[in-house]
């Protein structure tokens, strides 16, 4: 039996986890453990720790690494936190693997970890491209992780190209796709008027999503007149909101002072943290999602789900015809959501779905590599292949 490790550190990352991590809690051959770190120990998303132990996974260490501030630093420092403390996990589970996702701090502690202590790291979702015009350290941090890592599942075929042009080797790069397609696959219908029952009477309007981050590049300024645009123009057209809470990342405080400015409006309603079956039911419902939320681009398209993305957070990533990509003026996301309300030839495009990020069996791939590694010290012994 192997055992895995899996670091998560917040609520998205683990949703696209979820499924892959059923598929390995299930198999005989593989013995599954949890390291929660980050904001799934902290209230912003309302303790999302709790969703992981309702799931019945074990989890084998909490790492309070997360520092609740918006300076600059803080990243660094829970970073140093996060290592001081994996490097004890690790030596005392002695993982076959560490399994890590994405773009965040967690992702670059854990494949720093691995890496100097010869603990195999698996790298899903590496080979992205969301730089935008101004750029963020996400682009840099994803990329360091895959330079770190040994075994590499992308999202997409253009990804794994990417890898490939970065000098790893062909064997250990495999394209996947998105777990997130297999927990929308896997999540059972509810009704509108279930929903309507479960989560607000609101449902029975026309509604949309609203999530929405910051980026290191971002200013205060540009945080709220983008947000403005949102709301104003969602509001004058009529729609509700559904508003989710941003992530950890520094700003998240300026995205909280703006929403308060709207917590008492009549349209919206504020979420902190919805069960997976109730929010991927509030999308299936949803007119549309708006924000800047990588949902919008790696999930939506294959719901059928248009999009209005506002601003340069996930320009640059591969999007189907679901995305609008709009500026932060009020006539930009205006036309946009008109498009989405009146244009049914694109409506109906958008209603037929994509497989751009896969077909909703992620889990299963993985798996089945997995199983058919060559031994630890040839995983080990990384050669660049320039």
């Amino acid at each position: 039996m192997k055992k895995i490790l899996a670091l998560t550190g917040i609520r998205s990352e683990y949703d696209l986890l979820y499924p892959l991590l059923t598929e390995l809690e299930a198999d005989c051959e593989f013995d599954l453990g949890l390291i929660v770190s980050g904001a799934h120990l902290s209230p912003l998303h309302e303790y999302s720790v709790k969703q992981i132990e309702a799931d019945g996974f074990k989890i084998v260490s909490r790492i309070e690494s997360l520092i609740f501030s918006n300076t600059s630093s803080a990243k660094v420092n829970g970073i140093g936190n996060m290592l001081s403390h994996l490097s004890a996990v690790l030596a005392r589970e002695t993982p076959d693997y560490l399994l890590v996702l994405g773009d965040r701090e967690e992702v670059l502690a854990g494949a720093m970890a691995g890496a100097y202590m010869g603990v195999p790291v698996a790298h899903i979702a590496g080979g992205d491209n969301t730089c935008p015009i101004d750029g963020d350290v996400d682009e840099e941090v994803r990329h360091a992780a895959s330079k770190l890592s040994h075994i590499h599942f992308t999202m997409a075929e253009a990804h794994s190209q990417r890898l490939l042009r970065m000098g790893e080797e062909a064997w250990r790069v495999h394209t996947v796709g998105n777990g997130g397609l297999d927990k929308i696959r896997m999540t059972p219908v509810i009704s509108r008027e279930d929903l309507t029952a479960i989560v607000s009477p609101k449902i029975n309007d026309d509604f949309a999503v609203m999530i929405y981050h910051t980026l290191s590049s971002y200013s205060q300024e540009q945080v709220k007149q983008e947000l403005n645009s949102l709301f104003e123009e969602a509001i004058g057209q009529g729609l509700t909101l559904f508003v989710g809470a941003p992530n950890s990342d520094p700003g998240f405080d300026w995205v909280l002072n703006v929403y308060k400015t709207y917590e008492s409006h009549p349209q919206v309603v504020f979420y902190r943290n919805l069960s997976r079956l109730h929010f991927v039911n509030l999308l299936r419902h949803a007119t549309c999602l708006l924000g800047n939320s990588s949902l919008g681009v790696l999930e939506a398209g294959y719901m059928g789900l248009p999009v209005i993305n506002v601003g340069e957070r996930q320009r640059g990533r591969l999007a189907d015809v679901n995305v609008q990509y709009v500026s932060a003026e009020r006539e930009s996301v205006s036309n946009a959501l008109v498009k989405i309300r009146t244009d049914k030839a694109y409506i109906a495009k958008v209603k037929r779905g994509s497989e751009l990020y896969g077909d909703g069996y992620m889990a299963k791939k993985v798996l089945a590599i997995l199983k058919d590694l060559p031994e630890r010290k040839l995983i080990i012994a990384k050669k660049m292949s320039y």
